[in-house]
């Protein structure tokens, strides 16, 4: 009887249920806490007469008494200021110490970047069951808190695959991809622990930003193994890892291989974006015909092709897209398609349109559109346009201008100003400007090895330079040598070649 009833009210208020309705009525005339925790639900999160803050305090009028199912769905719509006077009132009426709610308090603080009182939640329950131990973890984690992640994650008395999987997410969050596989090989060990398409995608975007596609391979192979489906969001991942691996065929294989069910539009936009990454274009542009043909693309979407167009100096197609995404498809520019059109623009030479275009865009520019100008401009020796840019680099972004300032030595240096690199040099060091040095990473064997400039740290490093020396020798042999036009050093060209070789 009591589901008869609950199935009717449930049909009845899907009549009502419309956030544009301009009434809100009840046809039973006491209804039971169910039908008001489904209105709880369902109503839209902005202020009005209908909010789920205002349905609740209907049903309190209506003497209605709340269970533990009306409070999580009420915590996840408050806001900043609402959330603490609703915490006050479940301790009020003696709810706040329900497992459900208590884990929706440390979920609802976290959203809302309160990680102290999400703490301070956790810490008042004597004895936390798993889902709560699992959102103060993932909340540490939201406030890039990793070491107190880390800490409560060894504390659990019990761990699960929503465990797991949250703390390899948030070691990639926080670039910590080496400690998001060390946990991930701790996770295979606990034979207790079953993966889903979460952990693996996580997994699979460390190897990605890794560059360690071995490690990849592996992965995609216990997939296979573990009779996990490559759905939408595992083949989106495999996509990706692939692509930013450097193994765009194998990218492209995967995708051809999903059904057509699971190639959403994420999964179209890996594939795009890895083909521009690769400088393939005209595959590129043809992979967005074809998603254009099948569903809507998105914001990301347009920027990988954006991105295509300025690596191609397709400046006429890149603007068209630009257009149609404005147009056809009504997707309001943000600050990064901006600055691949100026990219764009700055990589053809034309400086005056990406100029306009910066002038016109409603909005601040960023370090990354002065920056795309600030390439476009030292590629072409356009020390004025650098000078020009470096000022307004440093107004938006200072902490972002040493790289900036290192273009503009390159450009000195290609046309011979020598004190104009001195200059700069001497300015950065007063204001004491540090570039974040560049790094390369090799896998060998699936172990990692990074080698930064000037770095002789590596066990192996006299072998390595050894090697690097009988290169350079084959190298001269046939003629060629080192582009040193960028060497930031007043030296013979021996030398430089010799500093450019060593810049791993």
């Amino acid at each position: 009887m009591a589901a008869t009833v609950r199935s009717t009210t449930t049909t009845t208020l899907t009549k009502v249920l419309n956030p544009n309705h301009p009434t809100l009525h009840l046809t039973h005339p006491t209804p039971e806490p169910f039908t008001w925790n489904t209105l709880i639900i369902h109503r839209p999160t902005s202020p009005s007469p209908h909010s789920p803050l205002s349905i609740y305090l209907r049903m309190r009028r209506h003497r209605v008494p709340p269970d533990s199912y009306t409070f999580p769905s009420l915590l996840r719509s408050s806001s900043p200021s609402t959330l603490p006077t609703l915490h006050a009132h479940l301790i009020h009426i003696a709810f706040a110490s329900h497992p459900f709610v208590q884990t929706s308090l440390i979920t609802s603080y976290s959203h809302h970047s309160n990680l102290a009182c999400a703490r301070r939640v956790f810490d008042d329950i004597p004895n936390p069951d798993l889902p709560t131990w699992n959102s103060i973890v993932s909340a540490c984690l939201k406030a890039g808190s990793l070491a107190v992640a880390r800490r409560l994650f060894l504390a659990m008395p019990e761990r699960n695959v929503v465990s797991w999987t949250s703390m390899i997410e948030g070691h990639v969050k926080c670039g910590d991809c080496g400690g998001a596989m060390s946990l991930f090989k701790r996770m295979l060990d606990a034979a207790d622990v079953g993966m889903n398409a979460y952990t693996m995608s996580s997994v699979l975007s460390a190897c990605a930003r890794l560059g360690a596609i071995e490690q990849g391979r592996r992965v995609h192979g216990y997939i296979c193994a573990s009779g996990l489906r490559v759905d939408a969001v595992l083949g989106t991942s495999l996509v990706d890892m692939y692509a930013k691996c450097g193994c765009i065929e194998s990218a492209r294989r995967v995708f051809d291989g999903m059904g057509d069910g699971d190639r959403d539009v994420m999964a179209w936009t890996a594939m795009i974006v890895g083909l521009a990454m690769h400088g393939r274009v005209g595959e590129c542009l043809g992979c967005f015909a074809g998603l254009r043909r099948r569903m809507r693309p998105n914001a990301v979407t347009f920027l990988g092709v954006l991105c295509a167009c300025a690596h191609a100096g397709l400046v006429d197609e890149g603007r068209e897209y630009f257009e149609a995404m404005r147009g056809e498809f009504a997707i309001a520019p943000e600050i990064q398609h901006y600055g691949c059109m100026v990219d764009l623009y700055s990589r053809a030479g034309r400086t005056e349109e990406a100029i306009g275009l910066v002038n016109s865009m409603g909005m601040e520019p960023d370090a990354h559109v002065w920056g795309a100008i600030l390439s476009g401009s030292g590629a072409r020796v356009d020390a004025r346009t650098c000078e020009a840019a470096i000022t307004r680099l440093v107004e938006v972004e200072p902490a972002k201008s040493a790289a900036g300032h290192v273009l503009l030595s390159n450009v000195y240096a290609k046309m011979g100003r020598w004190e104009g690199v001195r200059s700069v040099r001497g300015l950065m060091e007063d204001n004491q400007m540090k570039k974040t040095p560049g790094c390369s990473v090799v896998e060998v064997g699936g172990v990692h090895h990074e080698f930064y400039v000037g770095d002789e740290s590596h066990p192996e490093t006299g072998r390595i330079y050894s090697m690097l020396g009988e290169l350079m020798k084959r190298v001269r042999m046939v003629g060629s040598g080192g582009e040193t036009g960028e060497v930031l050093l007043d030296l013979d060209q021996e030398d430089l070649e010799l500093v450019l070789f060593h810049h791993f």
